[in-house]
């Protein structure tokens, strides 16, 4: 997958303020950053604006790309949960680390580009490796009511990475609590 995919889907995992779930939990979130970007390869920015009536944050954002995104690529995107203020977080869920060609042709392919096409000019799944371009979303409407399907009470931390010959290139992190 794209650092594009990378950026988009630990946004899309993480972007969720005071929505009420179904399941009566509530999910804010705490905190989203950027950890780390190396410049001479990308360049990116997020925004995410107020839920709508129904609970939809729009999430809009921007990343360039300076370089060929390929299999030399690995994906790392980790999940971990603490059950209270005293506890330290520990891993919840540590997907595997995937190329990005690989990852764009399984979870972006069957879990976001269809989601994604209508509100952005994101690359097909077949479309790897990418030339270096630049990719936007605007006005991503995000329902975290799922998320709090299938989360326990807690405090949330999610980490993306995005790695080349084992050397950090882009990192965001997100922090949310599950009430």
């Amino acid at each position: 997958m794209s650092a594009y995919s990378v950026h988009l889907g630990l946004l899309l995992l993480t972007s969720f303020v005071l929505v009420r779930a179904e399941s009566n939990r509530i999910v804010k979130l705490r905190k989203f950053k950027k950890v780390h970007e190396d410049e001479n390869s990308f360049q990116s920015s997020v925004e995410l604006g107020e839920p709508d009536d129904e609970g939809h944050i729009k999430l809009s954002g921007e990343i360039a790309t300076q370089v060929t995104l390929d299999n030399d690529w690995k994906v790392n995107i980790t999940l971990y949960r603490k059950a209270s203020e005293d506890d330290k977080y520990g891993t919840f869920m540590d997907l595997p680390v995937i190329g990005s060609c690989d990852l764009m042709s399984t979870y972006y392919k069957d879990f976001f580009y269809e989601k994604l096409k209508d509100y952005s000019n994101a690359p097909h799944p077949d479309d790897c490796p990418l030339a270096p371009q630049k990719f936007h979303l605007k006005d991503y409407p995000i329902n975290s009511s799922q998320l709090g399907k299938f989360l326990q009470a807690g405090d949330y931390r999610v980490v993306g990475q995005l790695v080349k010959d084992e050397e950090l290139k882009l990192e965001y992190l997100a922090e949310f609590q599950v009430e």
